[in-house]
């Protein structure tokens, strides 16, 4: 039996675990490419569906802005229209809240009670922080719709109308963070 030296065994290591070490290191970046597909295509779809919320959401959130700052189509928007949009709101932001940062959820909390005196009691919506007539127009008589009276006690009294100042900061506050969880910058935003 001859001796082999110890050039030819290493030659012999050496060349087998070459093409060993080779395949591994394939099949460990092919792995990697696979997640990072997942991932890309995961983000892709959620930034997807974070749009269609967005879509959704963000008239609703101007209809209450205009409402509440009687500027723009305010005079369309009836109290019961301000409600409704309330409640569609909660119901897709609660459904939706863990697509977002918790951020976005936050902001819109904020952005609500702002607007509305929540929790008046059992079975009774919201109140309205808005005021019904004052230096801006008169809701009953300059608006786009008929007035009804039962409305009337849907809003708050008057010395708890909402800050036109604060509501449009609120409002502002909610948009950026919806446009920060799409991967947006907002003009200003440092």
């Amino acid at each position: 039996m001859a001796t082999w030296p110890t050039l030819e065994i290493a030659k012999l290591v050496v060349g087998v675990l070459t093409p060993l070490s080779v395949a591994l290191l394939g099949w460990l970046f092919s792995r990697q490419l696979k997640r990072l597909d997942l991932s890309n295509w995961t983000n892709q779809k959620l930034i997807e569906k974070r749009l269609a919320i967005y879509d959704e959401i963000a008239p609703r959130l101007n209809k209450l802005l205009c409402f509440f700052t009687w500027v723009g189509y305010w005079k369309t928007v009836s109290p019961a229209d301000a409600i409704q949009a309330k409640r569609e709101l909660d119901r897709t932001l609660n459904i939706y809240r863990h697509v977002f940062d918790a951020e976005v959820y936050d902001a819109y909390q904020d952005y609500i009670h702002v607007l509305f005196d929540t929790y008046t009691a059992p079975g009774h919506d919201a109140r309205l922080r808005a005021l019904i007539w004052g230096p801006d127009g008169d809701r009953r008589v300059d608006c786009g719709y008929t007035w009804d009276e039962g409305w009337m006690a849907n809003f708050s009294a008057p010395g708890q109308a909402a800050d036109k100042a604060e509501v449009r900061a609120r409002y502002q506050a909610v948009m950026a963070a919806l446009t920060r969880s799409l991967g947006v910058s907002t003009p200003g935003a440092g």
